[in-house]
Parts: C-alpha cells; sequence; structure tokens
C-alpha cells in the first residue's frame, strides 16, 4: 500500500506531500492542474525512465520519495523476496522508503530503505505494489505475456499452473541427464576399458602386504650365495677342523688352566669360563656348518624373486604408495568398473522416468488447457457485460487460446503436436472490440487510454486480485462517460477498493462522491511561478468540491445540495 508521496522540484510542482489511504482515494481537480503529473512523479519510484527535462525550472535535482507498505500477500511476499537478495532490508512493520534523484543533466540515482538500488530492480518491485492504468507504464493489459495469468487468476488454476511448471522442470532435469547419458557413451566406454585393464593386471599381479620388503631382504643373500657358504665354511673349518683351530686350542687352554687350579683354587672360575667359551664356540660353529650347508646355491629363485621384485615395484609406481594402497585401489577400479559398465541398465532406468514424467504432465497440462478454454468463455462473457456497465455497450471482448506446434513434442492437442512450457500448452490474449460488427483485436491495436482504464477496471472486478498487487491506479478512467454509467464506474471502483487500495483520477462527482479520501489538485501562481498544490477535503470542502464538478464554476445551492445527497448515498 502507497502511504506517502513526496515531490520536489518536479515539473511544477515546487513542494508537495501527500498522505494516502486505505479503500478508493480520489484526486480532483482543473484540467491542467497537475493531476497526472502527481503520477508521473509516482512513476519514477516504480522504476520508470527519468530525464533532465522533468527537473522544475531553475533547481539543480528533482526528488521523489515514495513510502510503501508491503503486504503479506503473494504480490507482496515477491517484493520482499527480490529486496532481501538485493541486500535491502525491511522495517519490522515492513515499510520500503523508495528515493529517487534525478539531476538536471538527467543522472539519476536510486535509494531503497537507504541503499543504493537499480532501475531494473525498483521497475521488478514496483510492478508487484502499483499498477496504473491509464496513459501511463505498468499496463498489464498491454503485455499480452501476462493474460495467461490473468486467466489462472479468473479460473482459480494458478495452483495446477504452479504443480505442472514443477514437473516442466523436474522433466528437462531428467532429459539432460538422459541426454548427457548417451553424450558420455564413448567417453563410459574408453573409461571402462581402461578400469578393466587395471583390474586385470592388479588381479594377475596378486600382491601380498608386506611382500616388497620380504623380498628385498632374502634377494642379498641369493645374490652372495657363492661368497656367504665360502665364508661360513671358511670359519667353521678355523674354528673346528683346521690344525691348531681354535676350539681345538682353546681346549688345551682350558687342560692347562685345570692342571694348574690344583695348584690354586683361586683359578678355578677362570677355568670354567674358558670352559663356557670353549662350548659356545662349539656351538657357533654348529650354526657355521649350518648355513653353509642350508643356503645354497639357486639361480633359478634368484631369476624369480628379481622378476617379481621389478613386478612388484611397478605396480606400486602405477597404482599406489605400497601394496596396500594397491590393493585399496583394486578395489575401486572394481566399483567404478561396476558402474560404468551397467550401460543398458542406466539408460533404462533414465528412459522410464522421461516416460513417466511425459505422461504426468500430458495429463495435466491438457486439463488444465480444459479448465482455461471453459473459464475464457465465462471470462469473455462476465467481461463484456462489466464493460457495458461501464459504457463500452456491444463491445466485445475475446480471450484467444492457441498452441504452438512442435513436431518433437510430445503433446498432442487439437489434432497436433504442441510444446509445452512451464506455464503449460496454451498461449492467451486479450482481443477487444469497442465497436459493434468489428472483429476483435489485440488491446494494444484498437484500446484507447480511457478504454484500457475501464478494461481494467471491468477485469480487477471480475477477478478481484487483492493477493498479487496492493494498490490500483485509474487515470481517468471516466473519460468519455457521464451519467448513470459514471455511477456504474464509481460503484466498481469502490467494490474494487474493497480488496485493493485505489487511487483515481476523475472529473466526475458520482466517482468523487465515493472515495474514503478526497484529495483536490490546483494550479497557482506565487512569485511570478507556477506551482501545484494538493489537500485533503473535510467534509464541507468535499461538498463545495463535488458540487464544482457537477456545475462548473458558478456553485448554486441546488448543486450543493446535490452533492449533500450523493455524499450522504455514499455514506
Amino acid at each position: 500500500m502507497l502511504r506517502l508521496l513526496k515531490i520536489t522540484n518536479f515539473a511544477i510542482i515546487d513542494d508537495l506531500e501527500i498522505a494516502f489511504g486505505a479503500g478508493l482515494n480520489v484526486l480532483t481537480g482543473e484540467t491542467g492542474a497537475g493531476k497526472s503529473i502527481i503520477f508521473d512523479a509516482l512513476n519514477l519510484t516504480l522504476g520508470a525512465r527519468a530525464g533532465g527535462d522533468i527537473v522544475r525550472g531553475g533547481a539543480k535535482e528533482a526528488i521523489v520519495e515514495s513510502v510503501f507498505e508491503i503486504p503479506d500477500t503473494a504480490g507482496g511476499l515477491s517484493a520482499r523476496s527480490l529486496l532481501e537478495e538485493a541486500g535491502v532490508d525491511l522495517e519490522e512493520s515492513g515499510e520500503l522508503i523508495v528515493r529517487r534523484r534525478v539531476a538536471e543533466a538527467g543522472r539519476s540515482r536510486i535509494y531503497l530503505n537507504g541503499v543504493l538500488g537499480t532501475a531494473s530492480l525498483l521497475s521488478q518491485v514496483g510492478e508487484r505494489l502499483v499498477n496504473i492504468h491509464g496513459q501511463h507504464a505498468h499496463q498489464s493489459l498491454l503485455r499480452p505475456a501476462s493474460h495467461l495469468g490473468l486467466l489462472d487468476d479468473f479460473a482459480g488454476t494458478s495452483g495446477a499452473r504452479a504443480a505442472l511448471g514443477e514437473t516442466v522442470r523436474e522433466l528437462k532435469t531428467a532429459e539432460e541427464k538422459l541426454s548427457a547419458h548417451r553424450e558420455g557413451v564413448r567417453e563410459r566406454a574408453q573409461r571402462a576399458d581402461l578400469l578393466r585393464f587395471q583390474v586385470e593386471e592388479l588381479e594377475k599381479a596378486a600382491l601380498r602386504a608386506g611382500e616388497l620388503a620380504e623380498i628385498e631382504a632374502e634377494l642379498p643373500r641369493l645374490r652372495n650365495a657363492g661368497r656367504l657358504i665360502e665364508g661360513a665354511a671358511s670359519l667353521y673349518e678355523r674354528l673346528y677342523e683346521a690344525e691348531g683351530a681354535v676350539i681345538e686350542r682353546t681346549g688345551e687352554i682350558r687342560r692347562e688352566l685345570e692342571s694348574i687350579a690344583e695348584l690354586d683354587q683361586s683359578l678355578g672360575s677362570l677355568a670354567e669360563e674358558v670352559a663356557s667359551a670353549q662350548a659356545q664356540l662349539e656351538n657357533l660353529a654348529d650354526s657355521l656348518r649350518d648355513y653353509a650347508e642350508g643356503i645354497g646355491h639357486d639361480p633359478e629363485r634368484l631369476e624369480s624373486l628379481e622378476a617379481r621384485r621389478a613386478q612388484v615395484r611397478e605396480m606400486i609406481r602405477k597404482y599406489g604408495a605400497d601394496e596396500a594402497e594397491c590393493l585399496a585401489y583394486l578395489e575401486e577400479c572394481r566399483n567404478q568398473l561396476a558402474i560404468v559398465s551397467d550401460e543398458e541398465g542406466t539408460e533404462a532406468r533414465l528412459l522410464d522416468a522421461c516416460d513417466a514424467l511425459q505422461s504426468d504432465l500430458t495429463k495435466a497440462a491438457l486439463a488444465l488447457s480444459e479448465k482455461r478454454m471453459r473459464a475464457a468463455e465465462s471470462l469473455d462473457a462476465r467481461m463484456e457485460e462489466a464493460l457495458g456497465e461501464l459504457g463500452l455497450r456491444g463491445a466485445r471482448f475475446q480471450t484467444l487460446i492457441t498452441h504452438q506446434e512442435d513436431p518433437e513434442g510430445f503433446i498432442r492437442t487439437g489434432g497436433r503436436t504442441v510444446a509445452v512450457r512451464a506455464d503449460g500448452v496454451d498461449r492467451a490474449q486479450f482481443h477487444f472490440s469497442p465497436n459493434p460488427g468489428e472483429p476483435p483485436r489485440s488491446l494494444s491495436r484498437v484500446a484507447s487510454g480511457g478504454e484500457l482504464s475501464r478494461l481494467m477496471l471491468a477485469l480487477e472486478s471480475v477477478l478481484r486480485r487483492a493477493d498479487l498487487i496492493p494498490t490500483l491506479i485509474f487515470d481517468e478512467v471516466d473519460a468519455g462517460i457521464g451519467g448513470a454509467v459514471a455511477e456504474v464506474v464509481g460503484r466498481k471502483l469502490k467494490g474494487v477498493s474493497a480488496s485493493h487500495q485505489v487511487l483515481v483520477v476523475t472529473h466526475l462527482p458520482q466517482v468523487a462522491s465515493l472515495g474514503d479520501r478526497h484529495f483536490r489538485v490546483e494550479k497557482h501562481v506565487a512569485g511570478e511561478r507556477t506551482q501545484t498544490r494538493v489537500e485533503v477535503l473535510d467534509d464541507d470542502e468535499r461538498v463545495e468540491e463535488i458540487a464544482r464538478m457537477g456545475t462548473g464554476l458558478e456553485i448554486t445551492d441546488a448543486a450543493r445540495e446535490h452533492a449533500r445527497e450523493m455524499l450522504g448515498k455514499a455514506g
């Protein structure tokens, strides 16, 4: 809801502040007083283009500020989301202050709650908060892309449309997976060949943890078997078999010690030590003999171990830091090979998923299309009735639903294969003919500003879309009408204001008398400068203004009495 509009140095406006309220806000005044200029200024805070020509003569810049109270409705929540993504914090009350500064050179700055913003962001937020109908921007009726959404609002199929959009996204994801799977067939085949080779190579190698260390320990013995045998045999001979062998001489020493120990018993312990040394030397000699006899010379074993060491080293060089890592890599390759090799199974599962989603999407899209077709007929009838009440009797309104052919699609309707988007298979466009006997055409080709305003008023009265855009502005919606039709226009505006904040510029007393808040826009000259000012009218002032609107400059007592009657009926 628009709470406040403050305008400084904009066109013929010097300094102006307007506090709007809920319900129906009416702006009245003489032609040229500046009523439409006020909405031009508001448009700047909704993202409209800005040029230096709007700056009041003699001023360096124009400043326009709007204060919005953002509701917790679909449109409000969408606006909040955009602002949060842009880093704009809202007040606890949900208040948004938009400040637009335009320099006389044409440069423009935008601030959203004090944060520097862009015209693109402001436009996106603005179109979720305000819709201006008349000779201004934000005319959603002139955007065919919005017509299908309006039809869904009327048909009550917005939820079905959202669900269908989710199915479309799921199908797109499934198709992308299938496409990626098919595009990667050659790559996966090459990967499978590599994995298969690595598995076979590692399995053939039959590695065992710690094996290389064992081989490294055994190889020096096999390579030096001759020298080891010769050395061990030589030591054995010198210890045991040679003339004057160490053990023989040790025996002699032991016997001599035992002999003299009979003379001095203190030498007995030395004799025992020599005897112990002799026994150890005998054991050493036996070990050297056994080692020399057991080591053997085995060239085949040496060759086999050399080859095995080279094989184990090659596996470690290619697949891991040691045997354990190579074995872990082997297990990983086996698992990957099982996954990559499941080509047929994976493709079948992906195809089944796409087929199921296509079936679900076809049913949902055709069911939604049928509901839209029925709703379009009802909408057309109700719109023509409402337009007749608004002074466009005999006008025709037509919701044209079409489909885009897609030879590669999967949904058939009307004997053709059609394309499907996130919003379904339908394309909707509103057509209009203001004159009986003339075929309906697109709104941008046949509808005038006043007709567009009444079209939107009729549509709003039929839809009552309070959950989408909280503030609606009708600029001279009553152009070219009067009498009973003017009263109908007023009543419809009043009805729409029950669920929206409505701002309307009017020249009709029948409309003005229904306002919840009445503003009078005046132009006057002060110090040789023309200025526009706005004031909120009290009850007595409203009587005078409505009487003026009904009679002109000369206000009679009868006109005042009639104005009081109109206000009384409105109350």
